[in-house]
C-alpha cells in the first residue's frame, strides 16, 4: 500500500476531471451559441464524449482498485476477529477452571 491517503487522491483526482468536464461543456455549449455550423459542433461534442469516456475508465478502475483493498482488509479483519472469539473462548475456559478450583 501506498502512504498517500486514497480519499484525498480521489478527491483531488475527480475535481480536476470535473473541471476538465466543465470546461469541455462551457467550449461545448459556447460553440452552440455562436451557431458554428453542424460539423464543428459534432466534432466538440465527440470530444466532450471522448473525455468523458476516459474519465468514466478511470473512475471505474480507481473503482476496482478500491474495491480489491476493501476485500483485503476484510479478509484482515475477519482474521481478527476469529482471533479475538478464540480468545475470549479461552478467557472463559480459564474463569470456569479458577471458579471450579476454588
Amino acid at each position: 500500500m501506498t502512504s498517500a491517503n486514497p480519499v484525498k487522491t480521489i478527491k483531488l483526482t475527480t475535481v480536476i476531471a470535473l473541471m476538465t468536464l466543465e470546461f469541455l461543456l462551457i467550449a461545448c455549449l459556447s460553440s452552440i451559441a455562436l451557431s458554428q455550423t453542424p460539423q464543428p459542433v459534432y466534432n466538440s461534442l465527440m470530444k466532450s464524449r471522448d473525455a468523458l469516456m476516459d474519465q468514466r475508465r478511470y473512475l471505474q478502475a480507481e473503482a476496482d482498485r478500491l474495491n480489491q483493498q476493501m476485500l483485503a482488509l476484510q479478509k484482515q479483519l475477519d482474521l481478527v476477529g476469529s482471533y479475538l472469539r478464540d480468545n475470549d473462548r479461552a478467557i472463559k475456559d480459564v474463569d470456569n477452571a479458577i471458579r471450579r478450583a476454588q
